[in-house]
């Protein structure tokens, strides 16, 4: 369990350590509880920045996937850079849950999260990249991303797979080995993002 330390300033939750509100974060469950020890209820927390911008995002994302998300577990974290990686990692985990909903729609054949070679990481206690987002038909990578892809793990994939695709909802940052493809907007054009899948499925031999 997490708890933070706010108080209220024009209507608004506002980080504050010596506040006399409290809220506690554990998993997707929240409570804000006043000095008194009443829990408070229909309050908003005060930006602290940009994090409107993720936030519509995330919303839009949401809906596509048809998931159901509470912004004030998110909105709870005391710091602009918190919230951020919070709704990114959350945006990340529901755009993952999105491409997945794509491919078994049209029946691919997908193995999810599956360990493409076994981890070493109990002896060399370094990092392995050796579980995919998703592999289609036995046959081609997908790796779902917010913002950028991790080169060196995309190298690592295309060790084992020739082919592959790195997906983006929006715009962003792509470097990939020859035979992947960056997709961007994804969201707004999922016909393209079939074709091109069954355009790498098509150079498998």
């Amino acid at each position: 369990m997490q708890l933070y330390r706010y108080s209220f300033k024009d209507g608004y939750l506002v980080p504050d350590e010596n506040g006399d509100i409290t809220v506690f974060v554990e998993g997707n469950l929240i409570s804000i509880i006043d000095k008194n020890g009443n829990k408070i209820e229909g309050v908003r927390f005060k930006h602290l920045g940009n994090e409107s911008v993720f936030l519509e995002k995330l919303r839009y994302l949401t809906k596509l996937a048809n998931v159901e998300i509470n912004e004030d577990i998110l909105m709870a974290y005391p710091t602009l850079r918190q919230r951020t990686l919070a709704i990114n990692k959350l945006m990340g985990e529901v755009f993952e849950m999105f491409i997945y909903n794509l491919l078994i729609t049209k029946h691919y054949r997908v193995k999810r999260q599956y360990e493409i070679y076994p981890s070493l990481h109990n002896f060399t206690l370094t990092r392995w990249h050796n579980r995919p987002d998703f592999i289609v038909e036995d046959k081609v990578v997908i790796e779902a991303k917010i913002r950028k892809n991790d080169y060196l793990q995309t190298i690592e994939y295309s060790k084992y797979f020739n082919y592959g695709m790195v997906v983006f909802p929006f715009t962003g940052e792509c470097r990939v080995p020859k035979g992947w493809i960056c997709v961007f907007n994804t969201i707004k054009d999922q016909s393209r993002f079939y074709s091109l899948l069954e355009g790498l499925l098509s150079r498998v031999k």
